[in-house]
């Protein structure tokens, strides 16, 4: 019996009267793709400073962090900062893509703030100098 395909809309010979898809790759197609009206919310420009419930957003908290040490100007501040929108709008995200962004948006903050806790004032790194004397 000659059906259409629901991913790829070709026409194929089905062996089962139930069959939607002419391969593998096009049910798996049609399984991974997003649902009609299931769209991901926009990721905006300014991440908000509130939650709803009055705590504060990822990408706030991240935006506090990597001002303090001046680098939410850069592009791997920036990068953390796209991560941490997506997160705070994970209404359309499964639980498997969620995790995985919070891994990359960790990384990439560590990558972001690399460096930037090292001392800056002299008595500072005269006594971070002192300290690794003592200690080994």
């Amino acid at each position: 019996m000659k059906k259409r395909c629901e991913a790829c809309g070709e026409s194929f010979e089905a062996k089962r009267t139930t069959a939607r898809f002419c391969s593998d790759r096009c049910r798996m197609r049609a399984h991974r793709r997003p649902a009609e009206g299931d769209q991901p919310a926009p990721v905006t420009s300014q991440p908000p400073v509130q939650r709803e419930d009055g705590t504060e957003s990822l990408a706030a908290a991240a935006r506090g962090e990597l001002a303090a040490v001046g680098r939410d100007r850069t592009a791997a501040g920036q990068a953390v900062l796209v991560l941490a929108r997506r997160i705070d709008a994970n209404s359309a995200e499964s639980g498997s893509s969620l995790a995985a962004m919070v891994r990359e948006f960790r990384a990439a903050l560590a990558g972001a703030l690399e460096g930037a806790g090292e001392a800056v004032d002299p008595v500072d790194e005269l006594r971070a100098r002192r300290d690794r004397k003592r200690s080994g």
